[in-house]
Formats: structure tokens, C-alpha cells, sequence
């Protein structure tokens, strides 16, 4: 076996798994849904809800997200509020945010802009809500004046909640943005299209169309899935959550041993402290969750890949004697040789925010 590549970095507090900082020139690492490099906790958490987020919680889960001082109570309601949306409570992964994830990458790809995030716009809004849509046209058919351009239509093969089957979400472009308007029928519809033209002639403002907003509310409410106590986070966070230390360093390795029909055995090696993990308490234990996807991509294909959770859990009255303790994971798959980019993705399924890890790599057969 050899040696390939090794990396150390140091990180902020409370930022692994949120942004990894590396040396410059080595590597670039890209915080999705949670702090941006050099953010610190309490900033970070007391933005998160004016985020991406924002479309998908509920206003209660607003009205008291923004009465919290600390960010102890705020991380511990973010591990709630993703708790509640397990579709598969406490399992090897989140699915719900796991696509919202999926989700929020397209949208930042397909419509960010430089005045606006992705998610920001009225598509990323559509996207977060019911994903990528299934079809998309340019509509010509429109009256002068409808559109300053040529209307965008979008079509999903399930039927969205809250909405008549056989009709697109409709895009048209006024006042220098794309907004909403109401459906378009693309078949038999239960809504006159009287009421449709009409509905149309009289949102010539940023408005929401009542259509799309049932829809968004059906689809809040139905992801809403888990009973959880948002009013017991306050009464008991002091014991509740265990923040990080400063300045923990980070390592990496890759090791390449031969493998059969030409292919290279991978091996790559994490290490970090059990200090510079976020702890939730969970019966009894201290708990932190986080799942590892690794994979070498070579422009669009992917040459190898694997996913690991590490979960790991500490008796309440251990935590202060083992922070120093290094968390060792070890990940092994197999690639051809040749020339790649490694992405090292961290989903902390506690918190829901992923770090995103790239530097290229030179896969030898040994």
C-alpha cells in the first residue's frame, strides 16, 4: 500500500462541518446551507432563518426561531426542526434533507445571479417547495404586453398539492424580474379559463398567486411528519448542547493499494477531535451525526465513491474528560487510475448543513 496525498487545515469554532479552511492554493471548500468561511456559530444561527430555510418552515416555527437569544437555543431548535421532517426518524439518513440539499444545489446552478441566490429567485422558490421540474417550455402564444418575454412553463408529472391536474406553474417576466402567476392549463382543468385570464389581468404585482400559496402550504404541512417540543428548547439548552473549542485541526490521507482487472484500491483516512464536534443531548448521551460521502469525479462521470455515517455518542459525564480524544474514520473503494478531483462531502444530519471539500488528486495503480 502507498501513501497518495495527506492534508491538515485548522478550523474555526464551530465550523467543521459547516466550512473546511485549507491552505490556500490546496483546495476550495464551499459551505452550502451553513456558515460561510470564518463565520462564527452565533452569527451563522442567527441568520438561519432569513435563509433558504425560510421557505419551508412554518410562521410559528418563525415567531419563535426569532425569539431566541443564544445560539445554544437556536442550534438546538435547528436539530429539531430537522428531526421533524425525518422521514425516517433517527435512520441512517435524512431523506427530507437530503433532498432539500439536492434541491438548493440545483437552485443555486440554474438561477443564481449577481444580485440574487439562487434560492432567492422565484424559481429557486418553486424548486425548494416541489424540486426540479419534470419539463420546461418557452410559451410564444401569449398576448402582446402579457410578458416582456417569452413566458417559461413549467410541468411536473405529479400532480402538486393544493392545485388542478393538467396545469404548469407559469413564469412571465415584468418590471425587470421573472414572477408567478397563476397556473396554465395544459389540458382539462376544473377552473374556467375566464377566471384564469382574469386571475392574470389583476396580478400585475409581486403577489402570490392563492393557487401557489395553498399549494405551499399542503406541501409545509405534509412534510411536517415527527411531534417534536419546540417549547422545551429554552428550558433546558444549557444541558442540552455542547459547543465546540477553538482551533481544531483537521486531517486527511489517501492510501492506494492494487486492486483486480486494473483498478486501484482507495483508502481514505478523517481525523479530528471530539472537541470540535457540536454534541445535542439525546437520552442520556451526548450525540453528534453526521453522514461522509466521498468520490473522485473526473468532469461529469464519477471514477469511484462510497458514504459512511459517522455517528458517535458520549456518556453525559464523559464529554469534559474525552474532548481531546481524535475521532479516526477510515472509507475504502475502487477507482481506475487517472487524474481526479476528490470531494469530501460532510451532511451533519443534526444540523442540516453540509460542507463541501474539492482538491485534485492523482490515483496511481501501486
Amino acid at each position: 500500500m502507498s501513501t497518495l496525498q495527506s492534508r491538515s487545515s485548522v478550523l474555526a469554532a464551530g465550523v467543521l462541518t459547516a466550512f473546511l479552511v485549507v491552505p490556500a492554493g490546496t483546495a476550495h471548500a464551499q459551505g452550502l446551507a451553513g456558515p460561510a468561511e470564518g463565520e462564527s456559530i452565533n452569527d451563522w444561527t442567527a441568520r438561519w432563518m432569513d435563509g433558504p430555510v425560510s421557505l419551508i418552515a412554518t410562521s410559528e416555527e418563525e415567531e419563535m426561531y426569532g425569539g431566541f437569544g443564544s445560539a445554544s437555543e437556536r442550534l438546538q431548535f435547528i436539530r429539531l426542526f430537522w428531526e421533524r421532517r425525518d422521514t425516517q426518524y433517527r435512520g441512517l439518513r435524512n431523506e427530507f434533507l437530503d433532498e432539500f440539499e439536492i434541491r438548493l444545489e440545483y437552485a443555486e446552478d440554474k438561477f443564481a445571479t449577481s444580485r440574487q441566490s439562487g434560492w432567492e429567485t422565484v424559481f429557486g422558490h418553486v424548486v425548494l417547495l416541489f424540486g426540479e421540474p419534470a419539463r420546461t417550455r418557452r410559451e410564444m402564444g401569449f398576448p402582446s404586453g402579457f410578458s416582456d418575454r417569452a413566458p417559461i412553463l413549467w410541468s411536473y408529472d405529479e400532480r402538486l398539492p393544493g392545485m388542478e391536474p393538467n396545469e404548469d406553474m407559469l413564469f412571465v417576466f415584468r418590471g425587470g424580474r421573472w414572477k408567478l402567476m397563476p397556473p396554465y392549463p395544459s389540458g382539462p382543468t376544473g377552473v374556467p379559463e375566464q377566471m384564469r385570464q382574469a386571475e392574470r389581468r389583476t396580478l400585475i404585482g409581486p403577489m402570490i398567486p392563492s393557487d401557489y400559496q395553498i399549494a405551499v402550504d399542503q406541501a409545509i404541512e405534509a412534510s411536517l411528519v415527527n411531534p417534536v417540543d419546540y417549547a422545551a428548547v429554552a428550558d433546558r439548552v444549557e444541558s442540552s448542547v455542547q459547543l465546540p473549542d477553538a482551533q481544531i485541526p483537521f486531517s486527511w490521507t489517501v492510501d492506494t493499494a492494487a486492486a483486480p482487472g486494473g483498478q486501484v484500491e482507495v483508502t481514505v483516512k478523517l481525523s479530528w477531535r471530539l472537541g470540535a464536534l457540536i454534541f445535542h443531548l439525546v437520552d442520556g448521551d451526548f450525540v453528534t451525526d453526521m453522514v461522509v460521502d466521498i468520490q473522485l469525479v473526473d468532469g461529469d462521470d464519477v471514477g469511484g465513491a462510497t458514504s459512511e455515517r459517522v455517528l458517535i455518542e458520549v456518556p453525559q459525564a464523559d464529554m469534559a474528560s474525552r474532548r481531546e480524544e481524535m475521532i479516526i474514520r477510515e472509507v475504502t473503494f475502487t477507482a481506475m487510475p487517472g487524474a481526479y478531483d476528490l470531494e469530501l462531502l460532510l451532511l451533519d444530519q443534526l444540523l442540516g448543513y453540509r460542507t463541501v471539500y474539492r482538491d485534485e488528486i492523482e490515483i496511481r495503480r501501486p
